[in-house]
């Protein structure tokens, strides 16, 4: 499929995949949820802008060099994951998403090295200081 058209493919897919996945292999997966909302699984990097301008949340296994969907659609990579943990989405009684992840920011020990930046060989963000209490 011709990324061109991929904007188009994707939402004539959410229209007729409410509360199932329609797929193209090896590229995307996309639905409408209950509550309107349209979510897109992306396999393929090539297809990352067109899911962002369609769906209103965006989810890649791929690693990116943006942390967001100029769109303003929710996007969770990889890296989101290994960041902050499994992360829940609910959608309020105002119709907004509500995202709760496993971890908000490392500040244990033991979920520190979600902080690490294997390229640079350094930690994200200010040092954190720990003591012998725990705290």
């Amino acid at each position: 499929m011709e990324l061109r058209n991929a904007r188009d493919a994707l939402r004539q897919a959410a229209t007729s995949a409410e509360n199932r996945f329609v797929c193209l292999k090896g590229a995307w997966c996309t639905a409408t949820h209950d509550s309107g909302y349209v979510v897109t699984i992306v396999e393929n990097p090539a297809y990352f802008g067109a899911a962002c301008d369609t769906a209103d949340i965006v989810v890649t296994p791929a690693r990116l060099r943006t942390t967001g969907c100029r769109s303003g659609a929710l996007l969770f990579t990889g890296e989101t994951l290994r960041r902050f943990g499994a992360a829940e989405v609910r959608i309020d009684d105002q119709g907004s998403s509500v995202v709760t992840t496993a971890y908000t920011r490392p500040d244990r020990p033991w979920i520190r090295h979600r902080a690490y930046n294997w390229r640079s060989g350094t930690f994200d963000g200010e040092p954190l200081a720990f003591n012998d209490s725990g705290e």
